[in-house]
């Protein structure tokens, strides 16, 4: 088996994001951290070039998505409501948090914006990309909440 690594904080894939847990006492409230993204992809075989995947197709496909995460708050579809057309309610167990433009929001299609779902995230995003390259090999996507904390999702 070959495997590849890019450490994302070594090569710029990093953002800023807020976002809450609503489960959590401390979490629920609104607050941001510094993020990573770290990728490792296994194949059995390398290609004819004698690579796994080229770094800079992995690389095309995670900018764009984190690019759209950055500096805006990660906020669960289900916990919006839309006031206008600029701005959105933010609601957290259904208790009214903030108003936000709709610019500084990326609306997230999973239930919480934990590092768990935007692991995941990542993953489901990153393996429509690829799937159009190759489709043997299997992946792992880590993301780094802060220094020290961090989630992974794999299949």
């Amino acid at each position: 088996m070959y495997s590849i690594k890019i450490t994302g904080s070594l090569k710029n894939l990093t953002w800023s994001s807020g976002h809450f847990v609503p489960s959590n006492v401390k979490c629920r409230n609104l607050h941001g951290h510094d993020y990573s993204l770290d990728i490792i992809l296994n194949n059995l075989e390398l290609k004819d070039n004698g690579m796994t995947i080229d770094f800079t197709i992995i690389k095309a496909i995670i900018k764009p998505l984190i690019e759209k995460m950055d500096h805006k708050f990660i906020v669960p579809g289900i916990n919006l409501k839309k006031k206008n057309n600029d701005f959105y309610d933010i609601y957290v167990n259904n208790e009214f948090k903030a108003t936000m433009k709709k610019d500084e929001i990326f609306v997230f299609k999973y239930p919480v914006g934990s590092a768990e779902y935007i692991a995941k995230y990542f993953y489901d995003e990153i393996l429509d990309g690829l799937k159009k390259i190759d489709n043997d090999f299997n992946m792992e996507i880590v993301v780094h909440e802060g220094p020290g904390n961090i989630a992974i999702y794999s299949r």
